[in-house]
């Protein structure tokens, strides 16, 4: 099931207007994973200008311009051919006025002619800076594009007007596409998929959560082997980052250990660690408050799901014991949506905020943990206020969240982390006898209604 949807995108929108309105010439630089929803964002941006817009492919750099030509040739309706920079800076000639011209998948280009950043570089410094052309260059090759375009000596620095990375959505803008969902519905698929645009299009908004999942898990789906897919178009040693990503997957959370497991120098896991993070598949994370220790958590939920069960049941899928692993996965799946639970809080701090509340201004947000004590999330505005929050992916009645509230107060004694002003807050995905209550500087509150307010708040902003 394929679903067209454009949802959220106004910053990235906002910036690609204001340089279509820029005087003159510019380059922009948009990149993102793969499936991010670029392509569908620049449509969406060159549905109402002149624009042309040609998809590289792996191929020789003869037929990418052949197929350059032609693109330009269709869309101003003029004979041409050439060289992809010759006819580009052929255009202005041919078009007098403002043009977006967008080479998508850019890396395929490069790799079919290492010169063309250098032969790019001359001719926007000698004939495209007085043009009136908006080229806009964008690819899915995370690590190529951060290192090969925007790095110091790339022949390209300095002469982009922007540079853009198109990250996947945040949990609260997913609701448009599963709009029956409840917020505890939402946030089991967001905790399979996370918000990769076209990984949640690919599910169905009529079937329930585990209904979804089946498919994910189901050998020939999309997104059966889409991590294989992604981690072999950006590493040279996928069967390394697969044993590093299911390490973290497990519970192991030290580079440490994790070199160890999958036989790597302990003085070279770093940069295995680097790309997965440039990638955004992982995080380092560390007490707030704290330099050390570290931990290494996976933080796209797609790849966390992935290598959590279907990495690990892939033997038991592919001879077809499909109902078996999804019974395993209903027998577990509480345990996993415990930390995504705690990581979407997390994400809705600022929203928390915005609405009120949270009562602190989110300076610093982390987590702390320290000798076997942990608190899940902590926000700071040092030497005013502070707010603990303990997060529970559970049902619970009132007199079991406000007695985790007092365990929380203690442990929030033990962090030095305290401020003038403290705040105590539980945030379960059920308060079983009544929803959110509010003492003083104690509050419980439930999922749902959190929820409802922030996507109020979310509708009536989006509306001003």
């Amino acid at each position: 099931m394929i679903r067209n949807i454009f949802v959220d995108r106004e910053n990235e929108l906002r910036i690609l207007e204001r340089e279509w309105n820029r005087k003159g010439f510019s380059m922009i630089i948009l990149y993102g994973r793969r499936r991010v929803g670029k392509t569908t964002l620049l449509k969406k941006f060159c549905s109402n200008k002149p624009h042309i817009y040609y998809v590289a492919i792996e191929a020789s750099y003869d037929t990418l311009c052949k197929e350059f030509s032609e693109t330009v040739s269709k869309v101003l309706k003029v004979p041409i051919s050439g060289d992809i920079i010759d006819v580009i800076e052929a255009i202005p000639r041919l078009y007098k006025d403002r043009i977006a011209i967008v080479l998508d998948e850019f890396q395929y280009i490069v790799e079919s002619d290492e010169s063309f950043p250098s032969r790019l570089q001359r001719a926007i410094d000698s004939t495209l800076k007085n043009s009136r052309i908006k080229l806009i260059l964008c690819g899915s090759a995370v690590s190529f594009f951060k290192r090969r375009l925007l790095g110091y000596k790339s022949p390209l620095f300095g002469r982009r007007e922007s540079s853009l990375r198109v990250h996947p959505m945040k949990f609260i803008d997913i609701k448009e596409f599963f709009p029956r969902y409840s917020p505890t519905e939402l946030s089991m698929i967001y905790g399979v998929v996370g918000g990769t645009p076209a990984y949640l299009a690919k599910l169905d908004p009529n079937k329930s959560p585990f209904e979804n999942i089946r498919d994910v898990i189901s050998p020939g789906s999309y997104l059966y082997d889409e991590a294989v897919n992604l981690l072999r178009q950006e590493v040279r040693e996928p069967r390394t980052y697969f044993t590093i990503l299911s390490s973290i997957a497990e519970g192991r959370t030290s580079m440490s250990e994790i070199a160890s497991i999958a036989n790597v120098d302990p003085r070279t896991i770093v940069k295995y660690v680097e790309l997965l993070e440039e990638l955004e598949v992982i995080r380092r994370v560390k007490p707030i408050g704290f330099r050390k220790p570290v931990r290494l958590e996976i933080r796209d939920n797609y790849f966390r799901f992935w290598f959590t069960y279907v990495y690990k049941l892939r033997s038991m899928l592919e001879y077809g014991y499909i109902d078996d692993a999804l019974a395993y996965i209903r027998k577990t799946f509480n345990d996993y949506m415990s930390r995504v639970f705690e990581n979407i809080v997390e994400e809705l701090t600022l929203p928390m905020y915005a609405a009120g509340v949270i009562k602190t201004k989110p300076i610093e947000v982390g987590k702390w943990w320290h000798k076997g004590l942990e608190i899940d999330l902590i926000v700071r505005d040092p030497g005013i206020s502070s707010t603990f929050i303990e997060v529970k992916w559970k049902a619970l009645s009132l007199k079991e969240a406000l007695k985790m509230v007092e365990a929380l107060k203690e442990k929030s004694m033990k962090s030095g982390l305290t401020s003038p002003i403290n705040y105590y807050m539980l945030i379960a995905r059920e308060i079983k006898d009544g929803k959110s209550v509010n003492y003083a500087n104690t509050t419980v509150v439930d999922f749902k209604d959190l929820m409802e307010k922030l996507l109020m708040l979310k509708h009536v902003a989006s509306k001003s």
